[in-house]
């Protein structure tokens, strides 16, 4: 046992992995700490209903902002982890202003027909979102330059500035701004978007002078191929929009049939049940760029090393978190209120879900760094066809624990399969090993 501990220590990937996940996972601490304050405060001070409001604007803001980013914040950490492209600075330019017009333009569509969407859409029609909806939608086009700015530091493996944009960055500004808004100008529950806008324009402006302190000055000139560039990450788009929508459609369904307040029940014990991918967040933000480099450079020996060790440590630390919020599953609820502990069952069921994640390790992140995105795609659209249609069934049925069961099987779905492909056709094995 003493000799694994010091080969591991000894061995230069796994220390960077170990060291570099740690302060990853401090900042994602943080960032947790910041939103969860953040969504107490709005639990305590405005109720159930209006934090199922927020839930429900949240999900139009996850789930626009995948598609307004066409891939390139996953595509970025594949092409710039590569020493030919790291002083392409037209590239990165160009590419995050064809992300922030084209999230533009779909915030505008759906800011013209929210009305429709809000209210003749949805089977519990909620007509008191629209106030909320323009903060929430024109805050889309500046997390785009966010997560495509903390990608190119990811790639560059100054993780802990990725860490910081990825994480608490977003609800430490949203947090600041909640709190000046509230006992200096206003208590209308609209500063709970109101703040995060302004947090998430201060944060892109931070990230872009950073990106230009790096490469030194803005230019659009580039050396690479452009459009291959996007071609490669428009699959990575279709994967990562699959795998955004299969995490919000839940609660963006539980919307459509479900009270504000069953939303904001829902949402909460879900949040907790997304505690236990601290681990898998943190080894992740290291791995992409290493394995990515290791598989183009052909060292398959390496690539197999890193991937087996990311995968146990973190199986390890993610269940024995799991079995933690299980057992303290109540205490937690209660933190944002007396009528969240109704969620208990539900914050079971995700959390039965979440072993999977556990279980397969990184396989997302294994397969678009070794070009297989197109497979991982076509992985994740099938899983989320299959989260649609039980979700649809069962919400009406069952409610939050209808869609929590949704949740929780398609996640097994593409996990399983993922990890399949990459034993069976790859020859990688992903997925947790003794």
């Amino acid at each position: 046992m003493l000799g694994k501990v010091k080969s591991t220590i000894g061995d230069k990937d796994f220390s960077e992995i170990l060291s570099k996940s740690f302060y990853f996972i401090l900042f994602r601490i943080g960032g947790t700490i910041f939103g969860y304050v953040f969504s107490v405060f709005i639990t305590q001070t405005y109720g159930a209903n209006t934090y199922g409001i927020v839930a429900l604007c949240f999900s139009f803001f996850i789930f626009i902002g995948v598609f307004g980013r066409l891939g390139i914040d996953t595509n970025i950490v594949k092409v710039f982890s590569k020493s030919e492209y790291r002083s392409d600075a037209g590239l990165f330019y160009k590419a995050v202003s064809k992300s922030f017009l084209v999230s533009l333009v779909i915030c505008f569509i759906v800011y013209v027909f929210g009305e429709e969407i809000v209210v003749d859409l949805l089977v519990e029609p909620k007509p008191e979102i629209l106030p909320y909806l323009p903060w929430v939608l024109f805050s889309v086009p500046l997390w785009s330059i966010v997560l495509i700015s903390a990608s190119f530091f990811r790639a560059r493996s100054q993780n802990n500035i990725f860490a910081f944009f990825n994480n608490p960055g977003r609800f430490l500004f949203s947090l600041l701004f909640l709190l000046i808004l509230y006992f200096f100008l206003d208590k209308d529950p609209i500063i709970t978007v109101q703040s995060h806008f302004f947090g998430i324009l201060v944060l892109a402006l931070v990230s872009l002078i950073l990106v230009y302190r790096d490469f030194n000055g803005i230019k659009f000139n580039h050396e690479s191929h452009y459009w291959m560039f996007l071609k490669d990450a428009f699959p990575m788009m279709l994967a990562s929009s699959a795998i955004i929508i299969l995490s919000s459609t839940d609660t963006f369904l539980m919307g459509v049939f479900e009270t504000n307040e069953n939303v904001g029940i829902y949402n909460i014990a879900l949040k907790i049940s997304t505690l236990s991918i601290f681990f898998l967040q943190s080894i992740s933000s290291i791995l992409a760029p290493k394995i990515a480099k290791a598989y183009a450079e052909d060292d398959i020996k390496n690539f197999n090393k890193i991937v087996k060790f990311s995968t146990k440590i973190n199986f390890y630390l993610s269940s024995s978190l799991i079995v933690v919020i299980i057992i303290f599953r109540k205490f937690l609820l209660n933190l944002f209120g007396e009528q969240f502990v109704e969620g208990e069952v539900i914050l079971i069921i995700l959390c039965a879900g979440q072993i999977i994640n556990a279980f397969t390790g990184p396989v997302g992140v294994v397969m678009q760094m070794i070009g297989q995105q197109k497979v991982f795609r076509n992985i994740v659209i099938v899983a989320l066809i299959l989260n649609i249609i039980l979700t649809i069934t069962l919400i009406p049925l069952y409610g939050g624990i209808g869609a929590a069961i949704s949740t929780s099987i398609s996640m097994f779905v593409w996990n399983i399969s993922s990890s399949v492909y990459l034993r069976v056709r790859k020859g990688i094995k992903s997925h947790f090993t003794l």
